[in-house]
C-alpha cells in the first residue's frame, strides 16, 4: 500500500493499478489508472520534484479511458489526469492510506488530451497534442466531449474548455434520434454533479430546434432548463420563447417559465 499524500487525497492501489482518491466536501472523487504499463500507460505518485511544495501526481494513458475519473454518478475518461496537492499538508498531517480524512480543497484536478512524455525526475517534459483525444463525461445516458477539465482549490464547480458537444441516447428500443447540444464551454458542480452548457447553446432534437445562454442538465431527472434573454425552442413553425425554458428530454416537450411569448402554426378547416 502506498503512503498517503496529503489529507484527504490518498494514494491506493486498487487491484494493483495505483488510484488517487480527493474528497471535496461531502464527495469523493477517484483517479485511476485502468492499464498497465506495457500498454503504454505511466503513472507517477507524490512527487516532489516537479513543483515547489507540490506533491504531483500525473497518470497518463495513450488511449482515453485508460484513465479514469469517477464521481458517484458520473465518469471522466482522459488520456492525462493530474492531482497537484500542496506537500505541507501531507507533512503537517500524515494520515492512513486505508482511512482518508476530510479535505481541506487544496487538492487541484486536470484532465486533458494528448501524449505525454516525461523528464528524468519523473515530471512532465512535454504534451505532444498531436491527434490528442477529448475529455469523455458520461452521465446516465448523457455523453459530453470538450477540453481541459479542471478543478480549483477552494471550489466545487469545475470548469471545460470548449468547444464542448453533448449527446443524449434515446432509451434502448427508442427508434427516435438522439438530442445533441454544442456550447462554447461547460461547468460541473461537483457537489450535486450537475453539468451546465454555457455560450451560444444550440439544442437540436428531431424538428426541435432550441437555442439559450445556458443549459443546465439534470440527467437523474431527464429535464434541462434552458435561460436566455430570450431561449428559444422550435419545431417547425411553432415557436417559445422565455427567459427561462423547462426542457423535458424524454417526451421532448418544452414549457416556459417566466416572461413567455409563444407562436404556432394553426391549420383551419374552410
Amino acid at each position: 500500500m502506498a503512503s498517503v499524500i496529503a489529507a484527504g487525497a490518498a494514494l491506493a492501489l486498487a487491484q494493483g493499478l495505483p488510484t488517487v482518491t480527493v474528497t471535496r466536501g461531502e464527495r469523493t472523487i477517484v483517479i485511476a489508472q485502468r492499464t498497465a504499463g506495457s500498454d503504454g500507460a505511466r503513472t507517477v505518485l507524490a512527487n516532489r520534484n516537479c513543483e515547489e511544495g507540490v506533491l504531483t501526481n500525473v497518470f497518463f494513458g495513450p488511449v482515453a479511458g485508460y484513465v479514469e475519473t469517477a464521481f458517484e454518478e458520473t465518469v471522466l475518461l482522459s488520456q492525462v489526469a493530474v492531482v497537484r496537492v500542496p506537500s505541507e499538508q501531507a507533512e503537517e498531517d500524515p494520515v492512513d492510506a486505508e482511512a482518508p480524512t476530510a479535505s481541506d480543497d487544496d487538492e487541484t484536478v486536470e484532465l486533458y488530451g494528448g501524449r505525454v512524455t516525461f523528464d528524468r525526475p519523473g515530471c512532465i517534459a512535454e504534451v505532444d497534442e498531436e491527434d490528442a483525444l477529448q475529455v469523455e463525461l458520461r452521465q446516465g445516458r448523457t455523453t459530453v466531449l470538450g477540453g481541459r477539465f479542471f478543478l480549483d482549490r477552494g471550489t466545487d464547480v469545475a470548469t471545460m474548455d470548449g468547444p464542448v458537444s453533448l449527446t443524449r441516447a434515446p432509451v434502448d428500443g427508442d427508434d427516435r434520434p438522439p438530442l445533441e447540444a454544442t456550447a462554447g464551454e461547460m461547468t460541473f458542480d461537483v457537489e450535486r454533479e450537475r453539468a451546465t452548457l454555457i455560450g451560444s447553446v444550440v439544442v437540436t432534437s428531431g424538428e426541435r430546434v432550441s437555442e439559450a445562454d445556458r443549459l443546465e442538465l439534470d440527467e437523474a431527472a431527464g429535464v434541462a432548463l434552458l435561460t436566455g434573454s430570450p431561449a428559444i425552442s422550435r419545431r417547425g413553425a411553432d415557436e417559445v420563447r422565455g427567459n427561462t425554458l423547462r426542457y423535458d428530454l424524454e417526451t421532448d416537450e418544452v414549457v416556459a417559465i417566466g416572461a413567455v411569448s409563444a407562436t404556432f402554426e394553426v391549420e383551419l378547416d374552410d
